[in-house]
């Protein structure tokens, strides 16, 4: 979301605020709490002070690809390399401040649906908002030439009426569409994904049926995504009103969803936070719904054909103000607790734990381990507004210098400089490969990188005839630099030749001098290679 996240909590919904204010704080003593979920609230309370920790940079791309963070100006970016994130957006397509040292830029293209300058209604286009989908100096077409291999996202919460870029689902695959073969005609090696909806619940599931549905309709084939895309809140989407249904101010209905599938408010009723159909403000961070949105997207990709692509997060945290004035905290959930800075990083530290340790072959991305997630942006370094529960680094504040390191970024710079390494992986391009009217044939394998932080220095990727690997066929010496988070990968070749009729197999072995520090025990591949396959001779099997 933009950096007006918090004025439109702390000022549009004002009224909404002030009613949780006034029946929240009078409810500290509800009875009926169930015991686990004052637990589970209560153990937040009391977390250590910890200190930054001291980490090398002296080697560039020593930063960790999975944990990034975004900005709200470009000011921000000096900070992003003392949280030690290895990527960063900043909701708009913004080149001006990027950070030079290794740490990942990815820009946003901002959308709008058009609407009749008259009446305000709806018309079935968008608008870019930014640069533009043209070739002129100031349009998208030199910053796509300018920063090839970039990862592009297409549109911002496109789901989001008024406050973000408030597109129907229709037009919003048509806009795809323009904006993807735009960057791929400039840029083949660019990457594009979907802008992240608001939250990953039933409504916001079928704004992604409709577009994708749409998308096959208008162009005859799937959507092209290389990099799926989404966010994580838990906020209500819906409420009740004299026994109708209206759209909640927080995260209202996705555009163009039936009403009925929204996430209702609590209306500050403790016990209806059990209710499936219900987001109370006291689960705002929860960690089984936040793993749920994540379980849900991957089941989504999967039953469309996409479980085999890269899935990230590019916002999450959360948003509920804190203000302490000595006697309330302005803002407490329906069990009379208040979302600190102590609770905000328990949620933090739960969360990074969750996405670097969930993994499923049966949704998973198989390059990545399995891994349901491969990369995260946290919101954010800082926003300005009063009572942003998220920030990472003190700006302006009384009590600390600019640039400080609050409890959460001391928390995400630890969980990020905790587990930095290089893992390479083979992917075999064809398999089999098939030789006709030849003897001879490239073998060709992509080689990627699962851990952490970018191999940088050269290594050898040979193969070899037996499985025994001591007859070579030939070796490659890889120089290109491989990023991590399994996002890019370089393929190797070599000529195999003088091979008979049939079936000819061979083996490979990326990093074959060890000269790469890493876990080499997922390092081998093989394949095979059918040459001349009309002169085989099958048995014939009569029945």
């Amino acid at each position: 979301m933009k950096k007006n996240k918090f004025w439109i909590l702390l000022n549009l919904f004002g009224g909404i605020l002030l009613f949780l204010v006034v029946s929240f704080c009078l409810s500290s003593d509800l009875t009926g709490i169930p015991v686990q979920a004052m637990a589970e609230i209560q153990q937040t309370a009391d977390l250590p002070r910890v200190e930054p920790m001291a980490f090398d940079r002296v080697t560039e791309g020593n930063y960790n690809c999975r944990y990034g963070a975004t900005v709200n100006d470009g000011s921000q970016t000096v900070y992003l390399d003392d949280l030690a994130v290895g990527w960063y957006s900043n909701f708009s397509v913004n080149f001006t401040n990027v950070v030079s040292s290794g740490i990942e830029y990815v820009p946003t293209i901002r959308l709008k649906q058009a609407r009749d300058e008259v009446t305000g209604d709806r018309l079935p286009d968008y608008l870019v908002v930014g640069p533009q989908l043209t070739d002129e100096p100031d349009g998208l077409g030199a910053l796509i030439d300018a920063h090839p291999g970039s990862l592009w996202l297409v549109g911002n919460e496109v789901d989001r009426i008024y406050w973000q870029d408030d597109i129907m689902p229709e037009v919003y695959a048509k806009a795809y569409h323009d904006v993807y073969y735009f960057i791929k005609e400039r840029d083949p090696s660019a990457k594009v994904a979907n802008s992240g909806l608001v939250q990953v619940t039933p409504g916001r599931l079928q704004y992604l049926d409709i577009m994708w549905d749409e998308y096959l309709a208008l162009y005859g084939m799937a959507m092209p995504v290389d990099v799926w895309n989404m966010h994580v809140y838990i906020l209500p989407e819906a409420k009740m009103e004299n026994g109708v249904r209206q759209p909640s101010a927080l995260a209202d209905i996705a555009l163009g969803t039936d009403i009925n599938l929204g996430k209702l408010e609590s209306d500050g009723t403790s016990n209806l936070c059990a209710d499936d159909g219900v987001y109370c403000f006291a689960e705002h961070d929860d960690i089984g719904i936040f793993a749920g949105q994540v379980v849900a997207m991957r089941q989504w990709m999967k039953g469309h054909g996409q479980q085999q692509k890269p899935l990230i997060i590019t916002e999450y945290s959360q948003l509920y103000p804190y203000i302490d004035d000595g006697s309330t905290c302005f803002l407490t959930d329906e069990f009379g607790n208040c979302f600190t800075e102590s609770r905000v990083t328990q949620f933090m530290q739960e969360t990074v734990n969750l996405l670097e340790n969930s993994k499923d072959p049966n949704l998973g991305y198989h390059p990545d381990e399995d891994r349901l997630v491969q990369q995260w942006l946290w919101y954010t370094v800082n926003n300005s507004e009063e009572g942003a529960p998220s920030n990472l680094v003190y700006l302006n504040h009384e009590d600390h210098a600019d640039g400080t390191l609050t409890p959460m970024g001391v928390a995400y710079q630890q969980a990020a400089t905790s587990e930095l390494y290089i893992n390479l992986v083979p992917e075999v391009e064809s398999n089999p490969f098939v030789a006709q009217n030849s003897n001879e044939i490239t073998l060709t394998v992509s080689v990627m990188n699962n851990g952490s932080i970018s191999v940088t220095d050269p290594f050898t990727v040979t193969f070899y005839e037996d499985e025994l690997m001591t007859e070579e066929i030939g070796s490659y010496r890889v120089e290109e630099t491989i990023g991590g988070c399994v996002r890019s990968s370089v393929e190797v070749a070599v000529n195999w030749d003088n091979l008979a009729p049939g079936l000819n197999e061979f083996w490979g072995m990326i990093d074959s001098d060890n000269d790469i520090d890493e876990d080499n025990t997922d390092n081998q591949f093989n394949g095979f290679v059918l040459v001349n396959p009309w002169q085989l001779v099958l048995p014939m099997i009569y029945r």
